[in-house]
């Protein structure tokens, strides 16, 4: 039904969509951060989360099975739209009536009333989950790259426009809520699908099993992912939450533009090569390979600068700087867990997904709930340390091990292959670590303001992590040679 795109081709628009949005719209994030503070950060945080967790109720899996199942039909996608739509308006009531309570759970009020605005958004995404499904499957990344790049950047400017002129808080709503408006507009020129006023349970019957069973991993996944802003919010309140935030978001875009878009095409590609196992772990290590070269060293990187760039954002996030540091060492073991999911589902195993999920974030609550707990009366600085502790501790003794363990196993990878993978970023992480480090406890550059000498660290670290990729990976090294030959040739 639907033409597909080349993994190359599909993984070059998804980089194009990634990198664009992600260096603007970090760029102006952090602007935004330096112009508001961390307490009006961690309200919308936590007003964001209330809203994320009801936009799972609205999607129940269904866009994912939409991308695995082999054969999909008209009945289905407009079975799958309709009920969204009807959902969506549920949810939104829902939102409003319950988010007092949520607020009150946060300890901050005010959380309430920005949670009822930002529900509007449910309705806006309820309007865009299938033409997304179909240009995923399709594995059309460039519509999807332009949709994210305009979005974004328009949306991000009318956050900045609001917080220079006072807005507080709802700077970073209108920033939201211009951003969905705006990518709903996008997609609907750009996607070719339009549902027609035709509603038939079979349509979804045909995708249920897939999807509920993939619907309980996303809502363990949500769970995981947020529980550490949820441990801040409940023990501590919206001003760690904003420290912490700042933090795992800084390090979680490092990681979009690096990883992201790998991810976002491993499963139509990891679905399309299911029947054909040899082609299918060539495939994964692939993946493992190109996440490894494009994030160790440049977590290691910023893991090095975090001091710096917090005092580039403002005094007030400064205690957010060591937070940054282990949140990269995490997020450095953490990588070689991202692709067992997609290839579970590819493979139709959603159900041992969740059940995965659940244990991990079952375990994760516990030691969040114990370091938040122990953490309550210290300072705002060292309760987000502990959160992010614990986030540690649970990655060491449970991600890393289990995750590894069925990604090797499902693709036949033997340990070598795997370690082999990712040998040389690591060394070149270590190098990138190095020379910032030496920089900094030298002292040369003492002196310097935290934008300068950030910005001199950026250079120096970027230099040597793409010096010591080049010199220890030949492939790297043909193919850099190949993209410099090609432009020396245009521009000739």
């Amino acid at each position: 039904m639907f033409e597909h795109k080349s993994f190359l081709h599909a993984l070059k628009w998804a980089y194009v969509g990634s990198l664009g949005e992600k260096a603007f719209s970090t760029v102006l994030y952090l602007v935004l951060a330096g112009l508001l503070g961390p307490r009006d950060f961690g309200i919308a945080s936590l007003a964001i989360i209330y809203v994320d967790f009801l936009k799972l109720f609205l999607d129940q899996g269904l866009a994912t099975a939409l991308i695995q199942k082999k054969d999909i039909t008209e009945e289905n996608l407009n079975a799958v739209f309709w009920m969204d739509v009807g959902l969506s308006v549920g949810l939104v009531l829902i939102g409003v009536s319950f988010s007092h309570v949520w607020g009150y759970l946060s300890h901050s009020p005010g959380v309430a009333i920005v949670a009822s605005v930002l529900s509007a958004g449910i309705i806006l995404e309820a309007l865009s989950v299938v033409q997304v499904a179909i240009l995923r499957r399709e594995m059309n990344f460039r519509k999807l790259s332009i949709r994210a790049n305009i979005a974004n950047s328009i949306s991000l400017v009318v956050g900045v426009a609001l917080a220079w002129q006072g807005a507080g808080v709802w700077a970073l709503v209108g920033q939201a809520l211009a951003r969905d408006l705006i990518a709903l507009v996008l997609l609907w020129k750009l996607a070719s699908w339009r549902p027609t006023f035709s509603f038939r349970w079979s349509g979804l019957k045909e995708l249920l099993g897939f999807s509920l069973n993939n619907f309980a991993a996303q809502l363990a996944l949500f769970a995981d992912v947020q529980a550490g802003a949820i441990a801040l919010g409940i023990f501590f309140g919206p001003a760690a939450v904003g420290l912490y935030r700042i933090a795992d978001r800084i390090m979680a875009t490092v990681i979009t533009i690096a990883m992201s878009s790998i991810q976002a095409v491993s499963l139509p590609q990891f679905s399309r090569l299911q029947d054909q196992p040899l082609e299918l772990k060539k495939s994964v290590l692939m993946c493992i390979r190109m996440t490894s070269v494009a994030t160790l060293p440049a977590l290691a990187g910023l893991a090095a600068v975090s001091h710096p760039l917090m005092a580039a954002i403002g005094p007030a996030w400064i205690p957010a700087a060591d937070a940054l540091k282990l949140l990269c060492m995490l997020g450095m073991g953490a990588i070689f867990t991202y692709f067992t999911g997609p290839l579970m589902q590819a493979l139709g195993k959603p159900r041992q997904v969740a059940a995965l999920t659940w244990t991990r974030t079952v375990l994760g609550c516990i030691i969040l709930a114990a370091a938040g707990y122990l953490a309550q009366n210290s300072l705002s600085e060292t309760q987000v340390l502990s959160i992010v502790a614990a986030r540690i501790v649970i990655t060491a003794l449970f991600d890393i091990p289990l995750y590894v363990y069925f990604l090797l196993r499902l693709a036949n990878l033997s340990v070598i292959e795997f370690v082999n993978s990712a040998v040389g970023p690591l060394f070149a992480a270590a190098g990138v670590a190095a020379s910032v480090g030496l920089i900094a406890t030298s002292q040369w550059l003492g002196g310097l303001q935290p934008v300068p000498l950030l910005a001199v660290e950026v250079v120096v670290g970027g230099f040597m992590g793409i010096s010591a990729l080049l010199l220890i990976d030949k492939q790297l090294r043909g193919l850099a040679g190949n993209v410099v030959g090609m432009l020396v040739r245009r521009a000739w």
